[in-house]
């Protein structure tokens, strides 16, 4: 269960965000594939190979994390840290050469299922993550893209205390850069 302390959380009520355990690794793919299927076109190797192994991807591989959210149900949300490692193309010369860093982590996967939104969910794996990267993950920044025109992921990420670094758009993947003021975050009430 996560420290509301440490990460400014406040967590819906049987709600707990924990970094993920190997036994936590089938239903947290379950989910995350759900969402990818749902709300994000499907599966695409290029961008979505991590889904393969997350063991891996984010428990064997150092300066990574997979972070669940559970409820009563189950499992209903996830989020990941990695080293930021941004490929120029398809994004900017300048953008990789700011953030692929080794004190920059990106956050990926902040995927809520269905039937847990606008619970606070989104927030709590948000503040887990970031936590995570400023303590054992070792970063001292976070960077982030999200598309925009998935309902919702522009607006959440917006209403976090979050700096808009790039808009790509109109580019073909909706997309939109972002640096999460760390500090602020982990103080945020609901984060």
């Amino acid at each position: 269960m996560s420290n509301p302390q440490r990460t400014g959380l406040a967590e819906a009520p049987g709600l707990t965000v924990a970094v993920a355990t190997p036994a936590d690794l089938a239903e947290a793919g379950t989910v995350m594939r759900a969402v990818l299927h749902a709300d994000l076109g499907g599966y695409r190797p290029q961008w979505h190979s991590d889904l393969d192994d997350l063991e891996a991807a984010y428990l064997r591989r150092p300066g990574c994390v997979l972070v669940v959210a559970r409820d009563e149900s189950g499992i209903v949300g996830t989020a990941a840290v990695k080293p930021c490692l941004l490929a120029s193309p398809p994004n900017p010369d300048w953008l990789a050469h700011e953030y692929n860093q080794p004190d920059v982590c990106q956050l990926v996967r902040v995927w809520v299922a269905a039937r847990a939104r606008r619970r606070g969910v989104g927030r709590a794996l948000a503040g887990k993550a970031v936590s995570w990267s400023t303590g054992p993950g070792g970063y001292r920044r976070v960077y982030l893209h999200t598309d925009a025109s998935v309902p919702g992921a522009e607006t959440f990420w917006r209403s976090l205390p979050t700096r808009e670094i790039h808009d790509c758009r109109p580019d073909p993947y909706h997309t939109v850069h972002f640096e999460i003021d760390v500090d602020a975050l982990l103080r945020a009430p609901g984060c």
